[in-house]
């Protein structure tokens, strides 16, 4: 993601709303704590560090998003693949 893409999806939202976050492993169904989030203000680019805590297993309903999620991208898999567009290779 790019500073111009960051911002330009900041700007949708209020200049008063709080940021959430949403630290996740999808394949292993498990939310991790935020225990903190700060920016580093020294770095070359943009940078936040989050203080991840203690695991805990995604409740039915995010299981259930994780699953259909894979579904939609099994049902994708074939179908295309990068070599069909030569003019972004490397």
């Amino acid at each position: 993601m790019k500073n111009s893409e960051l911002q330009d999806y900041l700007s949708t939202f209020p200049d008063d709303a709080d940021v959430s976050y949403l630290l996740a492993n999808p394949r292993e169904r498990k939310l991790y704590e935020c225990v903190n989030v700060f920016g580093v203000i020294d770095a070359p680019n943009p940078l936040f560090c989050i203080d991840v805590g203690e695991a805990k297993d995604m409740d039915a309903e995010m299981v259930a998003a994780c699953e259909d999620d894979e579904r939609d991208a099994e049902e994708l898999e074939g179908q295309m693949d990068i070599t069909d567009f030569p003019e972004v290779l490397p």
